[in-house]
């Protein structure tokens, strides 16, 4: 049986989790496990359902945890991104953030730091 006839066990799992507000914990450790149980059962093509739920990171980490992949590898391209992005949120945070205010910086500044976190997530060095 291919994962096509999975998609009917999965994905209204993984909809109920995003309707009912589950963390991304949750969702990332209950739908890994069922993927892990679908792939036992010879169901490994689930890149067709993870393209239906390329917007939430914590499920398609759950889809990478499991070794799956979108054919074209726009999952991936969508993961460093949200990780790029969480980086970024983070040093800025961290660099400006006064008890939950952020302080006054120039652009400049900013965009520094923003490149600075880039930089650490891909390994670059500065020039």
């Amino acid at each position: 049986m291919g994962w096509n006839s999975a998609n009917r066990i999965f994905d209204p799992v993984a909809r109920a989790l995003i309707d009912t507000g589950a963390d991304d914990n949750t969702k990332r450790k209950v739908l890994g496990d069922l993927i892990g149980e679908l792939q036992d059962g010879d169901r490994d093509t689930g890149d067709e359902s993870l393209e239906d739920f390329l917007n939430d990171p914590a499920i398609v980490a759950a889809f990478h945890d499991r070794n799956v992949h979108t054919q074209d590898r726009a999952c991936c391209q969508r993961t460093r991104l949200a990780e790029a992005q969480e980086r970024v949120t983070k040093a800025l945070t961290e660099a400006f953030g006064a008890e939950g205010v952020m302080v006054q910086v120039s652009p400049h500044t900013a965009a520094q730091v923003a490149i600075d976190a880039i930089r650490d997530l891909i390994g670059g060095e500065q020039p």
